[in-house]
């Protein structure tokens, strides 16, 4: 093969190469900070409102122990998570953001001089890990000073060894706070070496969660039950839809201090309905997320491979699906063009030939 022939196809595999990673690189940021499916605004629960049917007399607080803002994966603004929160009838939320107490702050101003404290709003954060998927819940009187300092990372892709998870659960301890383990039927499935469930007791967490959105997990139930571990349940809303689930508790009063003291004290019970809540709200689509479509999608499918420990089978497929269709196109491409040439010098020679 003549090396102008050579270096023309090297082009074409540098040219692919080029545009291949360049779709790749730009599509994961779309799957963490790109364009929601939908357009959300401040008044879209006005008119809306729900609550489930429970005994009133022996609850007087419904909670949400998991729920996600734009400071993470979320789709809300601290405000329009609030209204979300009220519209799904929840009086008290746990704001736990993956590994940052970035809108903790904002979110407990919003609630306290723009919903005059309607909603009570508890400091919490989801310590996000490959091994393990934690929330912490935090006393009220914990500074934010004090809190920032159980942060040492903030990415995905952090393995914690036994020590370092026994160490986190140590250090909110240490804050007067309470620990709850995540989703535990999820975390077994898309996790690393995620420890057992006697593990955990025995490294001292306080929760388990029963419910998660939809999900119940019945095996962590029993657990509990034999074990006396506290049950709670989170919504882990991302994007604003119905509810499954509400945690109840029994407050002496109507503060932060009473209903932290209740959680510190493992005396939650809960709702699960098992089908969504009502949620008749029509959030228009978002212009951005049509135009970016493919793009958002790519990056959805890294994301999942690596939360489900795939992603070099991922790339591995991917490459060899492109590099193989780079060779049969080249092939087809060349065959042809010998085609073309014959049929040319054919018609040439019969020209000749005249």
């Amino acid at each position: 093969m003549e090396r102008s022939t050579v270096m023309k196809y090297l082009r074409h595999f540098l040219i692919l190469n080029i545009l291949t990673w360049l779709i790749i690189g730009v599509s994961i940021p779309f799957a963490f900070t790109g364009y929601p499916e939908y357009k959300y605004t401040d008044s879209d629960w006005d008119g809306f409102s729900y609550s489930p049917s429970y005994n009133h007399t022996e609850w007087n607080i419904l909670l949400d122990a998991h729920s996600h803002t734009l400071a993470s994966d979320g789709y809300l603004t601290p405000r329009q998570n609030l209204l979300w929160h009220i519209s799904m009838g929840f009086n008290a939320m746990v704001l736990t953001d993956h590994n940052t107490f970035a809108n903790v702050e904002e979110i407990k101003l919003i609630a306290r001089e723009e919903f005059n404290d309607t909603i009570k709003i508890l400091t919490g954060l989801e310590w996000t890990t490959d091994r393990i998927h934690m929330n912490i819940i935090l006393p009220p009187n914990v500074a934010q000073a004090q809190y920032e300092t159980l942060i040492t990372f903030k990415t995905y892709t952090y393995t914690p060894t036994d020590e370092e998870i026994q160490d986190f659960i140590q250090s909110t301890h240490d804050l007067g706070g309470v620990v709850t383990v995540n989703h535990i039927p999820w975390s077994m499935d898309y996790t690393t070496n995620h420890p057992t469930r006697q593990q955990l007791f025995d490294w001292g967490i306080d929760y388990i969660e029963i419910v998660n959105g939809e999900t119940y997990d019945n095996e962590s139930y029993y657990f509990c039950l034999d074990n006396g571990l506290g049950m709670i349940t989170g919504t882990d809303m991302h994007k604003p839809e119905g509810v499954y689930c509400w945690t109840t508790l029994n407050a002496t009063e109507f503060t932060e201090e009473a209903i932290f003291n209740e959680i510190k004290a493992r005396s939650t019970g809960f709702i699960f309905t098992g089908i969504p809540s009502p949620y008749p709200i029509e959030h228009p689509i978002n212009p951005g997320y049509i135009a970016f479509y493919p793009l958002i999608k790519i990056g959805e499918l890294f994301e999942n491979m690596y939360a489900s420990g795939m992603l070099g089978a991922l790339f591995g497929t991917l490459l060899g699906y492109i590099y193989g269709i780079f060779i049969v196109v080249e092939l087809l491409l060349f065959l042809i063009r010998k085609i073309v040439v014959m049929i040319k010098n054919k018609k040439i020679s019969r020209k000749t030939e005249k």
